[in-house]
């Protein structure tokens, strides 16, 4: 028997089932899909079972099925596969490459405490159900070494001032733009600024500072001022 389909993936390369007493034979790689007959069911689940040993099959489905039948439903996958309907290779369009690891971007957690005391707030009024407190500033500055060291070769990397109410912690914000800005160019590399606020405590002196180093500012607010004063009450 000329009909050789040992080297075959059957489970990875094709998919039979059964839908709507519809048989049905799916090509993986190529989408070619097939319906088929009980015998030829049977016949790929022999191939499957004995590792495409068209011989195994044939000897145990010849109660079934005459000889006949079976070789002539082995010589059409064999067509189909000649044809590229079955077994067909896996086309990939572009060789594959590892990208460089790096880190573009960090959210920094200034301050688990909040001035506001927001109906809705996620972060269980800035504390995010732990203790309050504000970020110290040598932990902030290691938080940015981190962030540059690992930016690979990425021109500009990105941090977010974030909370609770990072205003809360302005002074320690304002420390760590500085020293942002001075290790950003030592290393090359400039960061972009983002900072998240209620804007409650924003005032001349911080806008004036926020303006001059380029932060921008992410400012939430609840529409109109009944609503918003509703939503969000004071501390």
């Amino acid at each position: 028997m000329q009909f050789s389909f040992e080297t075959k993936n059957w489970d990875k390369d094709l998919h039979l089932y059964t839908y709507k007493e519809l048989n049905i034979l799916l090509d993986i790689n190529s989408g070619a899909v097939h319906l088929v007959d009980d015998l030829t069911k049977d016949v790929i689940n022999s191939l499957k079972q004995h590792n495409g040993e068209a011989l195994q099959v044939l000897a145990q489905l010849k109660g079934t099925y005459s000889e006949a039948e079976i070789v002539e439903v082995l010589a059409e996958l064999k067509s189909l596969e000649e044809e590229g309907l079955l077994f067909t290779q896996e086309e990939i369009t572009a060789p594959w490459t590892a990208k460089e690891k790096m880190i573009k971007s960090l959210c920094l957690h200034v301050a688990h405490d909040c001035n506001l005391r927001c109906r809705y707030c996620f972060a269980g009024t800035g504390e995010f159900n732990g203790p309050r407190g504000l970020m110290e500033l040598e932990v902030g500055k290691a938080a940015l070494d981190f962030l540059l060291a690992n930016s690979g070769s990425r021109p500009t990397v990105e941090v977010d001032f974030f909370g609770g109410e990072p205003l809360m912690n302005m002074q320690v914000v304002r420390e760590l733009v500085f020293y942002g800005e001075e290790a950003a160019a030592k290393a090359g590399k400039t960061i972009e600024f983002t900072l998240t606020t209620n804007g409650v405590l924003l005032n001349d002196e911080i806008s004036s500072f926020l303006k001059e180093h380029k932060v921008n500012l992410v400012l939430s607010i609840d529409g109109r001022p009944q609503v918003n004063d509703y939503m969000r009450p004071m501390a």
